[in-house]
C-alpha cells in the first residue's frame, strides 16, 4: 500500500513516498494519490531502495496490486456497489480501470524488459508460468503465486493492452519458461503427471485468440540459427513437441512397459499398450489443439507456422538416411508428434475430394 501523507495513521503499514510528496508540494499540488499522480507513485515504488526494503520483487508487487484491484472492482460492480450513488460508483469504477491499465502496462514491461527494474524475487516469467500451470492442472508448488486463479484475466488484459504493441515480446519469456519446464525430466516423461500441466498451461495461453496470434511472431518462434536437432530445444514450441512416449523422452518408459514383457500374459501386454497409446493420444490431441489455434488465427500466422514446419523437415532430412546420427536431427518422438499434428489438422479436408473445405 502507498501513501503520500506523512500524518497517515496507517503509515507504518504503508510505503510513504516522501520524494513524490515533496515534488507535488513544490509544484503547488496536493500530495494525494489520484489517477494523475498514480504513475509517478508507481515509478517511485519500483525504485531499487523501495523494492529492497519491501522484500517483494517488482512483478510480484505489481501483480498483488492488480489482483486487489480486481477484487475491489468486483465489489463495486456487485451487490456491495449497488448501495453507492450511481455517480460515485461510476467514478470509482473508472479510476480503478485506469489503475488496472497502468499496472498491466508495467507488468508487461517487467515481462518484456526485466533489466529495466531492480532484480529481486522470482522473475516475472516464472510467476506467470506458475499461475498458468496451477490453473491448467494441479500444481501445489504454485499455490503462493500472486496471480493464483487470475491467469486468464491477466492474459486478457495483457492482450488488450499490448495487441499491436509488442504482445509477442511480452509473451515470449512466459512461453520460454514453460518450454524449459517441458524439458525438465520430471515433466517430459509420460510416466509422470507433470507433462499434462505444462501442456495445459500452453493450451490456456493459446485459448486467448490474441495471444495465439502473437506466438508465431515471437522472436523465439523460428530463430534463423536453429536447424536440425536444435529445432527441438531452440524454438518456442520445440520442447512441447519433444514430449512423447518414445524412450528418447524417458528411458524408464521402455523399462516400465517392456522390461518383463516375456513373462507377462498377452492380455497384460495388450493392456499396457492400450494405456500407453491412450496417454499418447491425449498428448498429441493437446499439441494439435495448440497448433490449430495458431494456424486459425489468420493467414499470416498460418504461413509462419507452415514455414516453421517445413524448415524443420528440410533441416532434418538426414533422418531418412540409412545410418542416422541422432545428435544432428530431432528424435523419433518429436518427428512423430509433428506428423500427427498435421495429420489431425488435415482431417477435415483429407477426404474431401472436391477440396471444398480447404482454407476454411
Amino acid at each position: 500500500m502507498l501513501t503520500l501523507d506523512s500524518t497517515n495513521p496507517k503509515r507504518k503499514q504503508r510505503c510513504y513516498l516522501d520524494g513524490v510528496a515533496a515534488e507535488l508540494r513544490d509544484e503547488g499540488a496536493a500530495a494525494l494519490l489520484t489517477t494523475a499522480t498514480l504513475e509517478r507513485a508507481i515509478v517511485a515504488r519500483l525504485d531499487e531502495r523501495a523494492v529492497a526494503s519491501s522484500g517483494l520483487g517488482v512483478f510480484e508487487y505489481l501483480a498483488g496490486c492488480w489482483r486487489r484491484s480486481l477484487a475491489v472492482m468486483g465489489n463495486l460492480q456487485g451487490a456491495r456497489g449497488s448501495a453507492l450513488d450511481a455517480g460515485v460508483r461510476a467514478a470509482r469504477v473508472q479510476a480503478l480501470g485506469e489503475a488496472q491499465a497502468l499496472l498491466v502496462s508495467y507488468m508487461g514491461l517487467a515481462l518484456q524488459l526485466p533489466e529495466m527494474f531492480p532484480q529481486a524475487g522470482r522473475p516475472a516469467r516464472a510467476l506467470v508460468a506458475d499461475a498458468l500451470v496451477a490453473e491448467a492442472g494441479a500444481d501445489a508448488g504454485a499455490d503462493s503465486s500472486p496471480l493464483q486463479g487470475h491467469a486468464d484475466a491477466l492474459l486478457a488484459q495483457l492482450a488488450a493492452r499490448f495487441a499491436g504493441d509488442g504482445l509477442a515480446e511480452v509473451l515470449a519469456p512466459v512461453v520460454g519458461e514453460l518450454g524449459l519446464r517441458a524439458l525438465a525430466r520430471a515433466n517430459r516423461s509420460l510416466l509422470q503427471p507433470g507433462f499434462r500441466s505444462i501442456l495445459g498451461a500452453l493450451e490456456l495461453l493459446t485459448a486467448n485468440r490474441q495471444c495465439a496470434a502473437a506466438i508465431p511472431h515471437m522472436p523465439t518462434f523460428d530463430p534463423a540459427d536453429c536447424a536440425g536437432r536444435r529445432m527441438q530445444t531452440g524454438t518456442a514450441l520445440g520442447p512441447f513437441l519433444a514430449l512423447s512416449g518414445f524412450a528418447a523422452s524417458d528411458e524408464a518408459i521402455a523399462q516400465v512397459y517392456y522390461a518383463d514383457a516375456p513373462q507377462r500374459s498377452r492380455q497384460d501386454c495388450d493392456a499396457l499398450h492400450a494405456g500407453l497409446r491412450a496417454t499418447v493420444r491425449v498428448l498429441q490431441a493437446a499439441q494439435a489443439e495448440v497448433f490449430g489455434r495458431l494456424v486459425r488465427s489468420d493467414a499470416d500466422e498460418r504461413t509462419l507456422v507452415l514455414r516453421l514446419s517445413l524448415r524443420t523437415l528440410a533441416t532434418n532430412a538426414l533422418r531418412s538416411g540409412m545410418q542416422v546420427d541422432f545428435a544432428r536431427v530431432v528424435d523419433d518422438g518429436f518427428a512423430d508428434n509433428l506428423a500427427c499434428v498435421w495429420l489431425q489438422l488435415a482431417e477435415p479436408f483429407a477426404n474431401d475430394a472436391a477440396l471444398a473445405r480447404v482454407g476454411r
